[in-house]
């Protein structure tokens, strides 16, 4: 897939993901920086402080346009997700509510298929959506449980007016499960695409680099400078990615604790 490195990025442990993208960024800076020093003499790069300065200063505009894009588009990615998950088991949480205004003995049968129903469903999705979903990849793997919770509330019979006006909102409910079922699936194909996640790559490489183009003063405060400008491209880096695949990671932004809870109500 486009966005598999990313993704992996993204997946891993949260230490060894911090240890990433700051460290890696760190290093470069440094080594970019032994290496220019090696290269070209202090004078040369006095020489070039002014339009270094200039030339520098567009980079870094670039960069934070291109930062800025990253973000917004991975915390839309995010707040899709999140805000789907919440739908769904809201909406799920309504219907194991109905099941006990379906009183009577006549009924105990449906109302224990709409309880099993919802039990099923939440853990299909925790065991067959989830997993897709972490791994980036299309799946319908708790589609036969939702066609069973559909079928476990349409098909009772209201046997009073409470029951048949009930009827209506419980059809409004597995609508907007159905909607916020289909959304979740699709998130992961929303994300950010590969080509933007190279151009984020390139801009921060040269944002990195380009410090080391003019001098003046200690070299000590050059590096050190460095080294908190890559942290702050690695910190960026990090939470974009952490952003756009909020499924995946230890810990991962997004987790079927919903799903799980529901599977206790019922």
């Amino acid at each position: 897939m486009e966005f598999s490195l990313p993704h992996h990025i993204a997946a891993m442990p949260g230490w060894l993901a911090i240890m990433l993208t700051a460290g890696v960024p760190v290093l470069l800076a440094l080594a970019l920086g032994h290496a220019m020093h090696q290269i070209f003499t202090p004078q040369e790069f006095a020489a070039n402080a002014q339009i270094g300065a200039v030339k520098y200063g567009f980079v870094v505009e670039i960069y934070a346009v291109v930062a800025a894009l990253a973000l917004v588009g991975s915390w839309d990615i995010y707040q899709t997700a999140r805000d789907t998950v919440q739908q769904e088991t809201s909406n799920l949480y309504m219907l194991a509510l109905a099941v006990d205004s379906f009183g009577g003995a006549d009924l105990a049968p449906a109302r224990d298929e709409m309880r099993t129903a919802i039990r099923l469903y939440a853990g299909a999705v925790v065991a067959n959506d989830w997993p897709v979903m972490q791994a980036g990849q299309p799946g319908t793997g708790s589609e036969a449980a939702f066609q069973r919770l559909a079928r476990a509330f349409l098909d009772v019979e209201g046997r009073s007016d409470g029951q048949h006006a009930l009827k209506q909102n419980v059809g409004d409910w597995l609508a907007a499960v159905a909607k916020a079922r289909i959304e979740r699936l699709s998130v992961m194909s929303r994300t950010l695409s590969g080509l933007i996640w190279a151009l984020v790559l390139t801009v921060s490489v040269a944002t990195i680099s380009f410090q080391w183009f003019f001098g003046g003063g200690h070299v000590a405060l050059h590096y050190t400078m460095g080294a908190i400008i890559a942290l702050i491209v690695g910190a960026v880096l990090l939470v974009s990615l952490k952003l756009a695949f909020p499924f995946v990671g230890d810990p991962a932004l997004l987790t079927p604790r919903p799903y799980l809870s529901l599977m206790e109500v019922t």
